[in-house]
């Protein structure tokens, strides 16, 4: 309505609006009803506590369809759906400022912090699940305690096997717990191998003193053959067999110690010129554009003045012409 500028509001209600409006209050409206058979209502010393009843049991389980309120209470209170200038400009470039969008914005601005309370909440949600499904067949005595070690153990793909579901809704529970692990911890790793790696300022540093260190070490390397190369000539003119084949050894060495630095000198310099930054070649090609309008402009001045002089030149020759003409009458 607001954006559309409606002033009657039942013609932006429809009848899918309206059943996703019913839809949700009938969401919101599960939880399990007090009544009067419950410990915390009716006391009784003498009897066993039941943890949940068959229809509260099914009752805290739909609970958990609220969850759709956290997505989108993140899209209301992220800074991208409140800033006008970043809506302004997402809508000209067609884009829809979604759940989606909302949640790899916040991914890349804030990944750890995303991730931790995915991780957490994940965790939470399979222990209530798997605490109520397994409330029948695990001993009372450290009933919740072995459920919460159960999580962690099955999330991080550890499995000591000391605690085992028993159920077919706990076994699905774990599996479930298990695939999220798996993909969380690739999602972890690689999060931290992203600020575990160098930006293009320290990319530029590291290599270019990679490649002073490595120069060095080619000269002192190419130093060395030259050295072992005349020792090896000093010695095989003396005619002493030892010391010749002593730094015929130091001389292979040495070339075997050259061809390796030189390898890996190599290797920097391909990396060095495998970033190179796009704005560097944006400035150079847009040097390159602005020099070849500028020689255009200047050709064109010349091919104007030289017309000019060749209009000089055939008024001139046309006047002479007619003289000569006269002349002759």
């Amino acid at each position: 309505m607001l954006d559309n500028s409606l002033h009657d509001w039942q013609i932006a209600v429809s009848s899918s609006k309206l059943g996703l409006l019913a839809l949700e209050l009938l969401v919101c409206s599960l939880h399990p009803f007090p009544l009067g058979d419950s410990p915390c209502l009716d006391p009784k010393p003498d009897k066993t506590f039941v943890f949940l009843s068959d229809a509260d049991l099914i009752l805290s389980l739909l609970m958990f369809l609220r969850l759709y309120l956290v997505p989108r209470a993140a899209l209301l209170r992220s800074s991208v759906l409140g800033d006008a200038s970043y809506r302004s400009i997402g809508s000209l470039n067609k884009i829809h400022f979604q759940y989606p969008f909302v949640l790899r914005v916040m991914v890349n601005s804030q990944p750890g912090k995303v991730l931790l309370t995915f991780i957490v909440g994940l965790w939470i949600i399979a222990f209530w699940v798997l605490s109520v499904c397994e409330r029948q067949d695990m001993d009372d005595e450290d009933y919740l305690g072995k459920t919460v070690w159960l999580i962690p153990i099955t999330f991080l793909t550890i499995g000591y096997g000391d605690v085992v579901p028993v159920t077919v809704c706990g076994k699905m529970v774990c599996l479930f717990t298990g695939v999220m692990g798996v993909g969380c911890t690739a999602l972890l790793v690689a999060v931290a191998a992203d600020k575990l790696e160098f930006n293009r300022a320290e990319k530029h540093v590291h290599n270019f003193m990679m490649d002073i260190q490595c120069t060095k070490e080619m000269k002192y390397s190419a130093a060395n053959v030259l050295q072992e190369a005349w020792l090896l000539y000093k010695h095989t003119k003396r005619k002493d067999g030892r010391r010749a084949r002593q730094h015929h050894r130091k001389l292979l060495s040495a070339i075997h110690r050259f061809r390796h630095v030189r390898v890996r000198h190599r290797k920097i310099r391909d990396q060095v010129n495998a970033m190179v930054d796009v704005s560097k070649m944006q400035m150079i090609m847009c040097d390159l554009s602005s020099g070849l309008s500028n020689s255009h402009r200047e050709l064109e001045k010349r091919i104007e003045a030289l017309d000019s002089k060749l209009d000089e030149a055939m008024r001139l020759l046309s006047a002479l012409v007619e003289s000569k003409q006269q002349q002759g009458l």
